[in-house]
């Protein structure tokens, strides 16, 4: 219940494309809980990361758009004003997310930052839960020194099952959906062992897909001759495969 005190922090883990972020930002709107979300490799440094999350706080208790400029330079100064944010918005009664995508960069900071995220619910001595999100396991994360453990959880990857039904919903409307379908099975069939990064997948999926239509846009098979689809493809694919990824290191 929202006003219920719910575990200080909470670390979810997966690969790159699991859904981890797109599954939080949906849970939060959708049971409209109040949240602030921040991007710890665009807010890069303890102060930039600080002051966003209070900035955030204030713009969405106040109604008019502009919101006071926030200094804030150390985490006593941090706790102060969070003070005063969660009192402003009338926050006391139920629980506040805050969750930090690309946690890793937590790391880079100063020492006390992430130890303080663990128990910023103690610190603050008010209702919050800080959810940190990350691509590495927790061993990976944990101080030297003695820290609070948050509450762990994976998100597994997407099976190939999972992947084909994403991928499917994509189809252009020119064509049938089980037409795409199959397209999507050729696909998966080929990268899946090499690549499951969905959003790699999906943009491997959109650069091919005029390649396989090209028999059937000539007149030479018709959506269900996958076999002479597949011949004409295959070998696209195959050229295809070198450059998984290279457009990320690009």
């Amino acid at each position: 219940q929202r006003q219920q005190f719910s575990f200080p922090s909470i670390f979810i883990y997966g690969h790159t494309s699991s859904g981890k972020t797109y599954v939080m930002q949906t849970l939060l709107t959708t049971l409209q809980l109040p949240h602030v979300f921040v991007n710890c490799v665009e807010y890069f440094t303890s102060r930039l990361l600080l002051e966003e999350i209070l900035i955030q706080l204030q713009s969405s208790s106040s109604d008019t758009e502009q919101t006071c400029p926030v200094h804030c330079d150390t985490l006593n100064d941090f706790v102060r004003l969070f003070k005063q944010a969660v009192a402003s918005r009338e926050l006391q009664d139920q629980t506040l997310y805050i969750v930090l995508d690309r946690a890793e960069q937590l790391r880079e900071m100063e020492a006390n930052i992430l130890p303080a995220f663990l128990r910023l619910q103690e610190l603050t001595d008010r209702n919050v839960t800080v959810v940190l999100l990350s691509e590495i396991v927790w061993e990976l994360f944990r101080p030297n020194v003695g820290c609070f453990e948050p509450f762990t959880m994976y998100f597994p990857d997407y099976s190939i099952g999972h992947l084909q039904k994403i991928l499917s919903q994509n189809h252009p409307p020119e064509y049938s959906a089980d037409f795409y379908s199959a397209y999507i099975n050729i696909l998966l069939g080929v990268f899946y062992m090499v690549c499951r990064d969905l959003k790699e997948l999906r943009h491997l999926a959109a650069l091919n897909f005029a390649k396989y239509c090209e028999p059937v846009v000539r007149g030479e098979a018709n959506e269900r001759d996958t076999r002479k689809l597949w011949k004409n493809i295959e070998p696209h694919l195959k050229k295809a495969m070198q450059t998984v990824y290279l457009r990320e290191i690009s």
